[in-house]
Order: C-alpha cells, then structure tokens, then sequence
C-alpha cells in the first residue's frame, strides 16, 4: 500500500513495513505512538480490528494483529468505529460531526454525511441488512433521530423526538426498532432521572423508567428486543421488561466494577466486569465467572465481539483481547501496544539511543530510536499515573509522579521510588519543573502557590533513595486563577538552577523571576493585557533559554522574549490565527531557536508547530502534524532532531537539518 492515508489502495501484504512512516506530515521523519483510543470494533466475520484514533483510523488484521492501513489522518479524531454486517465496509464518526463509510478491501471513501447537528449524536449503526445507517442525537434542544442510505450517504429520513433532557448512553435494538436512553433531569438530580424507550420510526415513547438515577455504563438490548440489560459503574446489572418497564433481575455481586453486559446471539447475558486492576468475565444468569486477567490502569474501554467470544479493553497506553476457548484453560489474552494517552513530557537518554515519553494516566514508555519499538522499564512497579520525566546531570532518567497525596521522585526502571515529597496543603497541578543541575523540583497547586524542594545528597548508583527537603513555598498571586481540570501555571528554572520563571493567569496574566535560594521575586516581566478571543485563554508556557539570558513566555495571541537578568521585553511575537494559544515552548540546545506548539483552537485541523530564530524573531519553519495540543518537546544535541509529544497520543520526530 503506496498511501496509508484516505486514498488507500487494496489491503497490502505489509511484512516489513515501517508503519512508523504511514502518512507522515511534511517534514516528520517517523511517528512514535498510533494515537489515543477513542474507539474500537471487532468485524463480524473475525477478521479485522478497528481502532478509532484521535490521529485517524487503525485497521488491524485481528489474528496477528498486525496493522494493514491508516485512513483519514488529514484531521484524524475519529470517534466511532462500525463494522457492516458482511464486513466489508466500516463507518467512522468524526470529531466534526461527519460520518465516513469506507470499503475495506479497496481503502476507499465512499459516503459521507457531513455537518450533523452539533456533532452531539450516539455511536453510528448498520442496519441487519447493510441498507442503511441510523444514529440519534442525544441533545433534549435537538433529538433527532438519522437514517441514511449506506452506499451513498442520502439521508432517508429524520424524525424528531420531544423529551425535556438529555439522554446518554444510547442504544438501540438489533433491528434497529428501538431506542433506550438514560435521562438527567438537569433540575431534579436523582428523582427526575428515568431510562426511557423510543420506537424509532415515530418517535414515540413506548417505555420509562423512573426513578433510576445510578449512573449507565453500557446499554444492551436482548436478541428478542423483549428486555434492556442496564450495567452500571458500581458493579450492578439490573434487568428490565421493555414493554411493561417492570424490573425482571438484578445483579450485585461484583464489587465496584464498571459494568459492560452483553447478550449472545441465543439470549445468554454475558458481563464484562472491570474494577481498578482486573477485569472479570462472567455469565450473568448463571453466576459462572469465565475467566479474569490483570489490566493496567482504571479507566478503560471495552468492547464484545458480536459473538461475544472476544473482548478487548483499552487503557493505559496497551490494548488487551481476550478469546474464549472451548474450556476454562484454552481462554487466551493478547496485547497490542502502541496506541498511547496524552505524551506530556519527553527526554533523550544520555547516548540519544533512547527516547523516555511520560503520558496522562500511564506509567513511562522508553522508545528505541533505531527501531521505533517501545518497552516498559525493567523492574517498574509503579501506579499507572501522571508522570513527567527529565534528565539528571549524572544522565539518569528521572521521573517525578503524582499519585495520592505527595509527589515521588523515581529513578525510570527502578521498582520503589527514590524518595517521597513532603506535598503541600492541597492539590498538586500538572506544572512541574526539574532543575538541569538535578537538584530542585518546582510545582504549583491549585492555587497558584509554587513549591521548591531541594536534595540534600548527592545521587549515586548505590544508594536505593534519596534526601529530599521544602525549601520553599512562593506565593505567587492572590489573584490567581485556576483552571479546571488544567494547571495554567508554566515554570521553568534557570541552567544553574538559581532562578525560577512562572507565568499564570490572575487578574490578567502575571509573568515573574524569582530568587530560588530566597524565595523572593526578582522582577515581574512585563506582559500586555487581553485583547481578542478568549478560548481557554488562562493557559500559559514558559521557558529559559539553555546559556540563561533569555526567557520565553507563550500566552494568548503572542510569544514574548524577555532579557533573563532585568527582565526587560526583548521582543514580541504576535502569533497568526491558527497559532493563538502558543503554550508549549523550547529551546535549541544551541539557543539559537525557539520553538513553539500551539494548543487546538476551533476551526483547527491540524496544530501548527512554529521554528522562530530567536535574534530576528522570523519565523523560519511551520510544521503541521499534531491534531491536537502540542504537550511537550525535546531536540536531540545536536540540533538536528526536534522531537514532540501530543495530547493526540502522537510523538513526532523532526527533521531540522534544513533550517540550521
């Protein structure tokens, strides 16, 4: 297959390709990570696996899992992923809204449904006969219900629903006749809640149940469409008779679980029950546990084939399948690697052989440079959580890890960690900084307040930990404000590690230098007010330049440089419209360039990575690749390789040979 992108060609014998090299933007020399699972999908015939992709869509060949092709990576963000009955063709959902149905064997496009009502419909589905496509939009000011013909994306027709809310997850019946959906009464939590059934081709509301507030996390209707399985997130699979809405069973005796019921072809229920590090499989009716395995991670996606003998769970950067066999011994679980979360920091190894990514959620991933593949660190047992990585002096590769209450610093391969952080009086944000002399850390809360510990003995291979002391607390601004869900603190410490930059969102934007030893500030770098748009206009980036004379500071509409020692503005980089949010800043080891990523903004297909020559302030390069925000950077020594990392699950490496 000549191109990997949406206008494939028929399904290769791949052996020996580099799928490192699949539809790659100008200028990349290879992508490390296939991009964060939005979705997935088993064929009916057993044959494929298809993954919905924030960078686009995976299909895998199911038995060896092999990937055989790479389609709609122009915006990527595929949502949902459907096969037709005879699996030859899949449907996709777009983050915009479109669904794109695509043949199989000849990689080919061929329909599309575009603009639909605020993107906010449920996943899409084949009718039994391949003939058409139905999905429903699950928004109480728009609840439409869609049919299109399959072949050519006509729509046939649209029927409306009034109901007062919301409804979400929901699910129709195998013959498409019916629709279930969970209610929130905005206004009356808990009492006002009900599930409720339409028929599809009127819109008629034929069942309610009210009264059901426990949180839905899967639907599924029984073949006789007679009864609606409900599993919940708190380990309970209640059972309910579809036309009088009388509860027929109920199950509850699977502790905490996150319940995924499933009813076979012949009527048996079957439940994937999924607690923080293991999951179980279980024929309901019976209480008959099929099987259990270990996962990693607690927030998971899972999905039954339509014969119910494979399951397959994703999170934590891997994806597992489970395959009943004709016994208890004979069930199997595979492993695909590759699809990772949001890669929040990168580092080289010291010998540049090895790239280390720390992602949302997961624990480290080292990557070889020379093969692409990557590994798990020898000896880790740490909690699959936030990391962000660095690289001490001595050239170890360090982790610093927010899980519980206080931050740990780990050695990456190392299975305790080499100390634990006395942690400050409420939570830790995601802003973190590593001193490059490897002997102070920086961390905001979540009230703006910057953190500075230091270590009081010299890392050496055989001590088994480290002396850690607070050394100071910065009160940074009263004023702050926080973002939810987010840090808009940037932090970034000087070479010799004497000095801390930190740029925040209070009254307007705050940028300052302090005096680590002291605790004091230095100056308030200058930064002008608002002006223009405001999407997620608090966050912020900030960065020292590696000889320590200038400081980079990224903020809505503009990137500013700023004289290290007096904190005067140097220069002012007002930003083009796609680039409005220039969060993620680096420089060249040389310090002769800066680069930037942006964060999405709507209207984006692509997030632009900019190269700026920091004396002139030109803009010498543009890279598109990333979907969305650019999280982190790292160049290799030299200069000729800039690496980054995505929120897209995405790394990209750089060719920048060119431009030096």
């Amino acid at each position: 297959m000549e191109n990997k992108n949406s206008a494939a060609s028929a399904l290769p014998n791949i052996d020996g390709e580099d799928v490192t090299t699949w539809a790659l933007p100008e200028g990349a020399m290879a992508r490390l990570g296939r991009g964060s699972v939005r979705d997935m999908a088993f064929s009916p015939d057993g044959q494929y696996f298809a993954i919905g992709t924030s960078i686009g869509l995976w299909l895998y060949e199911l038995p060896t899992l092999s990937p055989i092709a790479l389609w709609n990576t122009e915006r990527g963000m595929t949502d949902h992923v459907t096969f037709s009955p005879d699996s030859h063709r899949i449907v996709m959902r777009t983050f915009a809204g479109n669904l794109i149905v695509w043949n199989i064997q000849s990689g080919a496009c061929i329909a599309q449904m575009e603009e639909l009502d605020n993107q906010e419909i449920c996943p899409p589905v084949f009718s039994q006969d391949g003939q058409h496509l139905i999905a429903a939009n699950y928004r109480m000011k728009n609840r439409k219900i869609y049919v299109w013909n399959s072949h050519t994306g006509k729509q046939v027709r649209e029927t409306e629903i009034q109901h007062p809310y919301d409804a979400y997850p929901l699910c129709f019946s195998p013959d498409l006749s019916l629709l279930a959906g969970k209610n929130s009464d905005p206004d009356n939590i808990g009492d006002g809640d009900s599930i409720t059934v339409w028929q599809v081709n009127t819109g008629e509301q034929i069942a309610n149940i009210t009264g059901y507030s426990e949180p839905v996390r899967k639907f599924c209707f029984s073949p006789c469409e007679q009864f609606l399985a409900v599993g919940g997130w708190d380990g309970t699979i209640h059972v309910w008779d579809v036309v009088s809405g009388q509860l027929e069973s109920s199950y509850t005796d699977y502790g905490e679980s996150q319940m995924y019921p499933y009813f076979l072809s012949e009527g048996e229920l079957i439940t994937a029950a999924v607690s923080e590090r293991k999951i179980e499989i279980w024929q309901v009716e019976k209480g008959e546990k099929l099987d259990e395995f270990e996962h990693r991670g607690n927030r998971s996606t899972v999905h039954f084939s339509d014969s119910g003998t494979q399951l397959a769970l994703v999170n934590s950067g891997e994806i597992q399948i489970w395959t009943k066999g004709s016994n208890f011994d004979a069930h199997t679980t595979s492993t695909l690697h590759g699809h990772i979360s949001t890669v929040d920091t990168l580092v080289f190894s010291a010998d540049e052989k090895t790239l280390a990514s720390a992602s949302w959620r997961d624990n480290v991933l080292l990557w070889d440079i020379t093969s692409k593949n990557s590994y798990r660190p020898r000896g880790e047992k740490l909690p699959a959580s936030s990391h962000n990585v660095y690289r001490s002096p001595s050239g170890k590769i360090i982790s610093i890890n927010v899980y519980g209450d206080n931050p740990n610093v780990s050695e990456v391969g190392k299975s305790e960690p080499l100390t634990e952080l006395a942690g400050p009086e409420g939570s830790l944000g995601r802003a973190k900084a590593f001193s490059p002399t490897g002997n102070r850390i920086a961390s905001a809360d979540s009230n703006g307040n910057i953190h500075i510990w230091e270590r009081t003995s010299t890392l050496n291979d055989m001590r088994e930990s480290e002396n850690w002391k607070k050394h100071t607390t910065v009160i940074n601004d009263e004023e702050f404000i926080y973002g939810l869900g987010h840090s808009p603190t940037g932090l970034a410490f000087s070479p010799d590690g004497k000095r801390l930059a930190s740029i925040s969102r209070s009254r307007d934007w705050k940028a300052c230098l302090w005096d680590v030893d002291s605790g004091e500030q230095i100056s308030e770098l200058p930064l002008k007010p608002l002006s223009g748009g405001t999407y997620r206009g608090y966050d912020t980036g900030i960065a020292f330049s590696p000889r320590g004379d200038i400081i980079a500071g990224g903020k809505w509409g503009e990137i500013v440089l700023w004289d290290a020692i007096d904190g005067k503005t140097l220069m002012t980089l007002p930003q083009p419209e796609e680039s409005q949010r220039p969060i993620t800043l680096c420089f060249s080891p040389c310090g002769t360039y800066l680069v930037s990523g942006a964060w999405w903004q709507r209207g984006l297909q692509k997030v632009p990575i900019r190269l700026w020559e920091v004396a002139t302030g030109e803009n010498i390069a543009t890279f598109w690749g990333h979907t969305t925000d650019v999280q982190c950077f790292v160049f290799s020594q030299d200069n000729t390789i800039l690496v980054s990392g995505g929120h897209d699950g995405a790394i990209y490496l750089w060719d920048m040979k060119p431009y030096l």
